[in-house]
């Protein structure tokens, strides 16, 4: 699927696992966790508003500061984070991650806080959790709700994971391990929440504004988290709850059963993904047209701002005398 991500745009990002329950909720994941994000940060600066991980994928809302940092940051992430599952496995080369993520782009307001929402109540929905505020796994929601937007997080280096003996692969492993690597390093980076950011990209500046859409996406996830409750009242379902999640082992057996398709934008408007849609096929051949220069040897052509450009076209070969 064709990416598109232009500067100043506002995108739903999805990636998730291959296979198996390898980001639980625990003090080593969690740690693993924002070491890689505030690397891939570092290094390749996004802005991010809003961000869940549950085991098996991670849902964020990212507002593009230069399109080629949104590929080079999750390449960086998906890297790093596999590098330290498979360490601690005892793995060597296992493929962690499916290929590629889901990067549409948000269109309108009122899609983009319904998107947040769910990124929110996706814990109560399946049924890890009655509310966020339970969850013990990656979330921006407390910063969100506290404001504290501002985090200093440990960066761990690849030669500092290890293998964990099958014993070590419960809550109190984890926890040892955990602060291990916490206490190993020395290297301390910022992680700064920008919840506001995708606002600022349509337009919305105005503080008090914000505040009140801030307050709504709130209420939505009260809203979604209550349906969920009610659905398990319905089918007689209860959830997994805190203590039970922080005490899961990493799992490699479970197989993830997907559903859906990936979408070029998101609006609850159809005037406005049919608008986008148009807009995109044009660029779409703008570069097909480009890659065609390029193949003649004309490569003053510039290919299509926030589309990412392949390779110059090998014209000939270099045969030694």
């Amino acid at each position: 699927m064709i990416k598109y991500h232009q500067k100043g745009s506002v995108l739903f990002i999805t990636f998730s696992v291959e296979e198996g329950l390898l980001f639980q909720a625990n003090p080593l994941c969690m740690a693993i966790i924002k070491s890689c994000l505030v690397a891939a940060s570092k290094l390749y600066p996004v802005k991010i508003s809003h961000m869940t991980a549950e085991a098996t994928h991670f849902h964020s809302m990212i507002t593009v500061l230069n399109p080629d940092h949104i590929q080079a940051f999750i390449r960086h992430f998906k890297t790093e984070s596999a590098h330290a599952i498979n360490a601690i496995l005892g793995r060597k080369k296992r493929t962690v991650w499916c290929d590629g993520y889901d990067s549409p782009r948000v269109l309108t307001l009122s899609k983009a806080i319904s998107l947040i929402s769910y990124t929110y109540c996706n814990p109560a929905k399946d049924n890890l959790v009655s509310s966020i505020e339970e969850y013990p796994g990656f979330s921006t929601w407390q910063m969100f709700r506290d404001g504290e937007t501002t985090k200093s997080w440990k960066r761990f280096r690849r030669p500092q994971y290890r293998c964990l003996t099958q014993e070590s692969h419960n809550l109190r492993g984890y926890t040892k391990e955990a602060q291990r690597l916490l206490d190993g390093s020395s290297e301390v980076e910022t992680f700064t929440l920008e919840p506001n950011a995708w606002m600022e990209a349509f337009g919305i500046t105005d503080p008090e504004q914000q505040k009140r859409i801030n307050d709504r996406i709130v209420e939505r996830v009260r809203t979604l988290e209550k349906r969920a409750a009610e659905k398990r009242i319905r089918e007689k379902k209860t959830v997994i709850g805190r203590r039970r999640l922080e005490e899961q082992k990493i799992d490699t057996s479970y197989r993830p059963d997907r559903k859906g398709r990936k979408m070029w934008c998101l609006a609850d408007k159809r005037s406005k993904r049919i608008q986008y849609i148009k807009k995109l096929k044009e660029l779409r051949k703008e570069a097909q047209e480009i890659r065609a220069k390029w193949m003649m040897g004309d490569r003053t052509a510039v290919y299509p701002h926030g589309l990412y450009p392949p390779s110059f076209p090998k014209l000939a070969n270099l045969v030694g005398c």
